[in-house]
């Protein structure tokens, strides 16, 4: 088993928020259409899917902004190692 880094322990946990709050919509919404139940009772239900829906969104922007910013290093990185004079090596 390989040591996770503390970038890949957290990737790893919000993948596993995000498989969950995923799942938590679907489950909101059969409460929210069941027309047996009073509107009373599917009130909560619509608050819990609107906020989960908002941190849901809120986790992916994060990530994409993260996968954004690691590219952006990326390409920097490689843009100033190439323009890095190569030595001359005697052989």
């Amino acid at each position: 088993m390989s040591a996770d880094t503390p970038d890949r322990l957290e990737e790893r946990v919000r993948d596993g928020m995000v498989r969950q709050l995923r799942q938590n919509p679907a489950r909101c919404r059969r409460v929210i259409l069941d027309e047996k139940m009073d509107l009373k009772t599917r009130e909560p239900w619509t608050q819990l899917y609107n906020n989960t829906s908002q941190l849901l969104n809120q986790i992916l922007k994060d990530r994409q902004m993260r996968d954004w910013e690691n590219r952006l290093r990326e390409i920097e990185e490689y843009e100033k190692n190439r323009s890095k004079p190569k030595s001359l090596n005697p052989i």
